[in-house]
């Protein structure tokens, strides 16, 4: 059994400026799961430009990263090794903008916040790729101990 809440941004009809501000924040997910599981981590860009790359990162990651994808495919460069082979894209194609991935065998040392940044236009490459843009989905899993957890499970976006 999963847990997800998706947090909605607040919006305010006194000044529509505020309405427009909160209309581009992030998607805030909060996603319960227990060691062993699978867990989807969920991220949709925010328009239907092509993706040129994204990143999923967590906020005390400087010098790494949890997943990170262009030209068409995973780089694996710096990633953190504690997430080598176990992250993958939910969906290869990236349709409809779906950036969601999925986080294999989590275990407690999971818990924490992840954030999903993406470049939809033309960069010029630069040795290091991560991405300076503000996140367009906020990401905080926990994972729990229990007596019965069980193996190969998936949580995540059963909201």
């Amino acid at each position: 059994m999963s847990h997800c809440e998706r947090g909605t941004p607040m919006r305010t009809l006194l000044v529509s400026v505020l309405i427009s501000l909160s209309d581009g924040a992030a998607d805030q997910w909060s996603i319960t799961a227990r060691p062993k599981q699978n867990t989807t981590l969920p991220c949709e860009a925010p328009s239907k430009t092509p993706i040129i790359a994204a990143e999923w990162s967590r906020p005390e990651m400087v010098s790494k990263y949890v997943f990170f994808y262009r030209d068409e495919q995973a780089d694996k460069t710096n990633q953190d090794p504690a997430f080598e082979g176990r992250v993958e894209l939910a969906d290869h194609q990236l349709k409809n903008g779906n950036l969601s991935v999925i986080l294999r065998r989590v275990t407690v040392n999971d818990t924490g916040t992840y954030e999903c940044r993406v470049k939809q236009e033309a960069a010029v490459r630069r040795k290091r790729a991560f991405i300076s843009s503000d996140p367009v989905s906020i990401v905080k899993l926990t994972v729990i101990e229990s007596r019965n957890a069980g193996t190969g499970q998936h949580t995540g976006l059963v909201c």
